[in-house]
């Protein structure tokens, strides 16, 4: 401001030469005959943008200097990334290299990359994002594996890759994409993935009505897989992926109470060589339509219907008593007992049949309790 009122003080405070502007330095920054309003504010407006502004006087203008707020003559900057070592808060050059997420050091001050890191990035992709600290600054740059400035599962399922083969991970872009559904019920919400990419690692929010942390305790994982959950409020973001590298997966079922989703956001799908998996979100209501629970035994529902391997049994009971299901052949043969004679609170319940080792055909669904029984068929593909 000093220099623009030393241009006005030329002239007297408040009066606007018609035809000459003079910086402060004495340059002539505008000389023109007549009266031009819009170049003369032009002028003006450039000069002061033009102005010196060295904040933390280092001798760097803000607009050249890597740290404007922090003195720092050098400009030093070890680690490259723009941002001086005088306010870098992350060492990426030494510390938080890319996969050291938790900045440790062995005993000769080299960053140490291992699967702690893994834990450590889903910690913070589980942390919440309204209270940033400086160390989840660097646990976000040293976790951008894949250098797209997102950290996501992408980046946990890179990091995976890049312990588990030295580094070396496949450039090979999936073939084709993915879906994810959602099926609801008064018996059963049902989330499926599928992809015939493989899926090698997912990240979704879900929004629930009511609490689902038991039913995600409940899940069975598929062999060297792991999931992580955070809560929100109303929403439980969870994430899962493939530890071992090996097990890539074309279809993953996550079951829930009936009634209990209410909508699947943001998903995210991860290929097993750390490539995005783009999805699409298709959603189905239940041929349920009465949520009111019988005065009786009742199977529900089976499905799929045809199924292969695996079908889910629906079942309801009014009051707390017996119960048994069963699975019997079209020749009246017990195959599998699937709850024996075992008290069940009253409400809906659900059960899995794993028919992997039995032949394709027709099969009876039996819920039994010491006054009813109810029958419904399902039919076995392979």
């Amino acid at each position: 401001m000093d220099d623009i009122n030393n241009v006005y003080g030329l002239f007297g405070i408040g009066y606007i030469p018609h035809n000459v502007i003079i910086g402060g330095d004495g340059e002539v920054l505008y000389s023109d005959a007549g009266y031009n309003q819009t170049a003369i504010i032009s002028i003006i407006n450039q000069a002061l943008e033009d102005l010196p502004s060295d904040l933390d006087e280092d001798g760097f203008d803000a607009d050249e200097d890597n740290c404007p707020d922090h003195y720092n003559p050098s400009q030093a900057d070890v680690d490259g990334d723009g941002g001086g070592d005088a306010c870098d808060i992350c060492d990426n050059a030494n510390v938080f290299i890319v996969g050291n997420v938790n900045g440790d050091l062995d005993n000769e001050n080299q960053p140490i990359i291992d699967f702690f890191d893994v834990i450590a990035l889903l910690d913070h992709l589980q942390s919440s994002q309204s209270n940033p600290t400086a160390i989840s600054e660097c646990e976000h740059q040293a976790g951008n594996i894949n250098s797209d400035n997102n950290v996501n599962i992408i980046d946990v399922v890179n990091l995976v890759n890049m312990l588990l083969f030295e580094g070396q991970t496949s450039h090979v872009v999936p073939d084709g994409g993915g879906t994810i559904s959602l099926t609801s019920s008064p018996v059963m919400d049902n989330i499926v993935l599928e992809s015939p990419s493989g899926i090698g690692g997912y990240q979704l929010d879900i929004v629930s009505s009511i609490p689902i942390t038991q039913d995600l305790d409940k899940i069975m994982l598929p062999q060297g897989w792991s999931m992580h959950y955070s809560l929100d409020n109303d929403v439980c973001r969870v994430f899962a992926y493939d530890h071992t590298g090996k097990n890539p997966l074309d279809k993953i079922e996550l079951d829930f109470q009936g009634g209990s989703i209410r909508s699947v956001q943001d998903v995210i799908v991860s290929s097993s060589n750390g490539y995005e998996i783009v999805t699409d979100m298709k959603r189905y209501g239940s041929e349920i339509s009465e949520i009111s629970l019988p005065d009786r035994p009742t199977i529900q529902e089976l499905y799929p219907n045809p199924f292969n391997p695996s079908l889910t049994i629906s079942f309801s009971v009014p009051t707390e008593t017996e119960v048994s299901v069963t699975v019997y052949s079209m020749l009246g043969e017990r195959v599998a007992t699937l709850l024996g004679n075992a008290y069940t609170r009253p409400g809906f319940h659900q059960l899995k049949w794993n028919a992997a080792g039995y032949p394709s055909g027709m099969y009876f669904i039996k819920v039994q309790t010491p006054s009813y029984i109810d029958t419904k068929k399902a039919l076995l593909i392979k």
